[in-house]
C-alpha cells in the first residue's frame, strides 16, 4: 500500500507533488484495515446510541 498523499482534480487521480490549488481534493490511504474502521465506526455508534438514550432519559424524568 502506498504512503504518499493523493490529489482528485477534474475527476483525475495523481500523487500530490507541491502546492494544490484549493479546489483539489486531497487524500491518503488509511493505515488501518477495513475490518478496523467498521469495528471502530460500530463501538462509535453504540457509545452514541447509549449516551443518547442516557440523555433522553435524564431529560424525561424531570
Amino acid at each position: 500500500m502506498s504512503t504518499g498523499v493523493f490529489v482528485s482534480k477534474n475527476g483525475s487521480v495523481s500523487e500530490a507533488i507541491g502546492t494544490q490549488p484549493k479546489e483539489a481534493l486531497l487524500f491518503a490511504p488509511s493505515r488501518k484495515s477495513s475490518s478496523q474502521i467498521l469495528r471502530e465506526q460500530r463501538a462509535a455508534m453504540k457509545r452514541n446510541n447509549k449516551h443518547i438514550k442516557d440523555r433522553f432519559s435524564r431529560a424525561t424524568r424531570r
